[in-house]
């Protein structure tokens, strides 16, 4: 499918969530933390005979590298709005310069799927996670829309859109019922 632009109908209801801070908080707190002890080796040093002494040298190598790889981290994961809208064409899809378009005659049905805790008295079960989940008519949905679905393929024939909480597939679940009712379950 050629790469579709954001053009939903105006006027169609947006849904839309910030993605994760942690990881750019985490590079960002690596960054400051290494880089001063990239910057000042000798901080670290006691007046303690007993520990081994290390150059100042290879001390700020080691912490300018662990800086720069917070640095990096940072600026790979800048938290940015991700949008969904549905509309007679299909469910459009925007994160930053990247978008979508899931046209609904390649569907057979989508259904929310909300977060379930893991049993705590049976050792082998495992938590569902909120997601949105399509029904494909062909097997080769996921390749077409892989700058969506960029996780390992679910076995199956559903295909499985994470999202970070069960309001926001709710919320997902009852625009699409608005706008297609046949496809929701």
């Amino acid at each position: 499918m050629p790469e579709q632009t954001w053009s939903p109908k105006p006027g169609t209801p947006e849904v839309e969530y910030r993605s994760s801070r942690w990881l750019f908080f985490g590079g960002l707190a690596m960054l400051v933390f290494f880089g001063l002890a990239a910057l000042f080796p000798e901080a670290g040093n006691s007046s303690s005979s007993r520990k081994v002494k290390m150059p100042a040298e290879p001390a700020a190598f080691i912490f300018g590298a662990l800086a720069v790889g917070g640095l990096l981290t940072a600026i790979g994961s800048v938290p940015h709005m991700i949008r969904f809208a549905a509309d007679e064409r299909g469910l459009w899809w925007r994160a930053g310069r990247k978008s979508d378009l899931i046209a609904w005659d390649e569907l057979r049905a989508v259904r929310g799927q909300e977060l379930v805790p893991r049993d705590q008295s049976d050792p082998n079960s495992k938590a569902v996670l909120p997601a949105l989940v399509f029904t494909p008519k062909n097997p080769h949905f996921e390749n077409r829309h892989t700058k969506l679905f960029t996780r390992p393929p679910t076995p199956g024939p559903d295909v499985e859109l994470r999202l970070p909480n069960s309001t926001i597939v709710r919320q997902l679940t009852q625009e699409i019922a608005r706008v297609r009712p046949d496809l929701v379950p």
